[in-house]
């Protein structure tokens, strides 16, 4: 049994290298010439910055769209916890990221952006009856193309984002 699952492994990775490596290359392009970053919320949303882009390397689509979007949802409560906003400490994504637009930390496009992976990610962690037209397989039927494209995109979408927002969100950093 453990030789089958190392052969697996072992196929999976070869299988999956150049795609992975071709992700990997992507991501870091989108990352911001800093020397180091200190996550002003904690260990726990630089983990999810890590772990979302770790998903998406190893073609981990829908965890990678969650984790995009507790980073960017922790990051801003963080932010606004420190700016003495405690109000804000279990506020939802829609309006920590009003809140940050109304405050000038974001631009109408940055909150634009965060709006869209939104609602890419709510039909994942959030139940919709077959046939809603917010669920994944409804959205690729209308466009007639995979499934597994449409997740794939929305999690390429959520990743542009979250590094996008990364210097917006986590002012701690220097280069």
């Amino acid at each position: 049994m453990e030789q089958k699952t190392e052969q697996w492994l072992d196929n999976e990775d070869k299988v999956e290298h150049e795609a992975r490596l071709e992700r990997c290359r992507w991501l870091a392009s989108l990352m911001p010439k800093v020397d180091w970053m200190l996550y002003g919320t904690g260990q726990m949303s630089k983990y999810a910055f890590e772990e979302a882009r770790y998903c998406f390397i190893y073609g981990q689509y829908l965890g990678s769209i969650v984790l995009g979007l507790a980073f960017i949802e922790w990051s801003l409560a963080g932010a606004f916890y420190a700016a003495g906003r405690s109000d804000l400490e279990r506020a939802s994504i829609t309006v920590l990221s009003k809140e940050a637009l109304n405050r000038g930390w974001l631009s109408r496009a940055d909150y634009d952006a965060i709006d869209e992976v939104r609602v890419y990610r709510n039909p994942i962690t959030h139940f919709r009856p077959p046939g809603h037209d917010e669920r994944v397989e409804a959205r690729a039927f209308h466009e007639s193309i995979d499934t597994y494209e449409v997740i794939e995109r929305d999690a390429r979408k959520v990743m542009q984002t979250v590094f996008h927002l990364v210097l917006k969100i986590v002012p701690w950093a220097a280069s």
